[in-house]
Order: structure tokens, then sequence, then C-alpha cells
């Protein structure tokens, strides 16, 4: 778990026996998931069997290769598990509340859960400007190490 960026690669040390354990159950939470969320009978899906090997082959790749370095798509994994009113009640800046599109489309868009109120944000961060000293040492540093394939000053 953690925050990861898309733009740069991460080791992963993933554990095999996780994948084939979904890979046992895939058919299990689709049916659940077409069924019992979707309100659909598993039946009506055509392509049920394509998908379902689509899923499959993707687990058994990630089963097969455990380690691995790759610029992941998740960005955070736990704030998908953040109800709204968690957000709003820890008062979590601003990048954290979503926009008017995506509030109306969430399960929990609803008056009861009270998660529309507007709040007031507050700056929480701390403005530390270098002073001179700092400034001149971290450029002198510069001027003398290298940079590039050519190693070349940086201000070159």
């Amino acid at each position: 778990t953690g925050v990861y960026r898309s733009d740069i690669e991460y080791k992963f040390d993933m554990k095999p026996e996780g994948f084939q354990n979904l890979i046992d159950n895939v058919d299990r939470v689709m049916t659940f998931a077409i069924e019992v969320e979707g309100g659909i009978d598993r039946r009506k899906i055509t392509n049920y069997d394509e998908i379902k090997a689509e899923i499959v082959e993707k687990l058994e790749l990630l089963r097969d290769r455990p380690k691995r370095m790759e610029t992941p798509y998740v960005y955070h994994i736990d704030v998908g598990a953040m109800y709204p009113n968690i957000i709003l009640t820890n008062r979590l800046q601003p990048s954290a509340i979503v926009d008017d599109a995506t509030c109306a489309a969430c399960d929990f868009n609803q008056a009861r859960n009270g998660c529309k109120r507007k709040m007031q944000w507050i700056w929480r961060g701390d403005y530390n400007p270098a002073t001179r000293g700092e400034y001149d040492r971290t450029k002198e540093q510069l001027s003398r190490e290298l940079h590039g394939e050519d190693s070349v000053p940086f201000h070159e």
C-alpha cells in the first residue's frame, strides 16, 4: 500500500498465491458482481466467457511473474475505501474533494449522509523560503556537479 505515481517505476514483490486465489474465485466474484450488484441475470451476458478468460489471463500473468518493475496505474490504494464523510470529517485538503460530476455519481450521494456541506478550507502548509546563505551554498554545489551524458555543469 502507499502512494504511487504513474510516471515513476516501482519495484513490486507480489504474492502468487493471492493471484491464484483470485483466479480460483473469478467465476463466483463475477457472478456476484453481475447478479447481486448489477441486478442482471448472468445468462444474459453474451460475452461472459470472453471477459472471464481475459481476466484470468491477466491474473495468470501477474501470478507467474510476481516480481515486477512497473509504472503503476494505482495512485493511492486506500482512497477508494474512504467514505466522503471521512474525507470531510478529517478536513482533508481540497485535492481530496472530487468534482460535481463525480459527486453526483457517488453511491453515498444522499441527503442523509450530509457529505455535501461546504467547508472553509485553511492552508495547512508551511512556507520556509531558503535563506541567502542556503541559496548560495546550493548554487555553489550545483556548479561543481556534472550532469547528463556530456558531464556538463547545470548552468551551461
